[in-house]
């Protein structure tokens, strides 16, 4: 499967989601990767999809992923490590307003680190590669630039 942007995944993830007869048997798991993008990971019980996804403002983010295989027995242990805390994805479509996704997640960025590294190493590069340049094609714009220095500018601030 190629490189899709994140709103068609989560078309597509709804579509099987819609469909699943197992759906207590879906799991997300999220981390935040080196570079301080998000690494997302969604699983059905017979297939695994990636998302990554960086803030460029403070309500807006910019996500591609793909479905990158199979589930495996130790791709489901570690889709189960790690805290157990809310996630939400709200992606905008074309034709529909928008697909909401919401639930509990594991959150884990050693564990998201490890599927990216030990499991999914070139489909990674692909949507680093991808992500990287519609950032750079984004910093083109003066108006999105300054919206995403603002955001990396939030990031610095720790929270108590």
């Amino acid at each position: 499967m190629a490189v899709k942007s994140s709103a068609d995944i989560a078309r597509i993830l709804k579509e099987k989601w819609d469909r699943s007869k197992d759906k207590e048997d879906w799991r997300v798991l999220s981390g935040r990767n080196p570079k301080g993008r998000y690494d997302m990971f969604i699983s059905s019980p017979e297939r695994l999809w990636q998302l990554k996804i960086e803030q460029t403002g403070r309500n807006e983010a910019m996500g591609f992923g793909l479905e990158v295989g199979k589930i495996e027995d130790e791709i489901k242990e570690l889709m189960g490590i790690g805290a157990p805390v809310p996630f939400g994805l709200i992606a905008p479509q074309k034709a529909d307003l928008a697909i909401i996704m919401a639930g509990i997640q594991q959150y884990s960025s050693d564990s998201a680190y490890t599927l990216c590294k030990e499991y999914l190493s070139e489909k990674q590069a692909k949507l680093d590669e991808k992500l990287d340049m519609e950032i750079e094609r984004m910093r083109s714009d003066p108006v999105l630039r300054r919206r995403y220095k603002e955001q990396k500018e939030r990031e610095k601030i720790p929270y108590l």
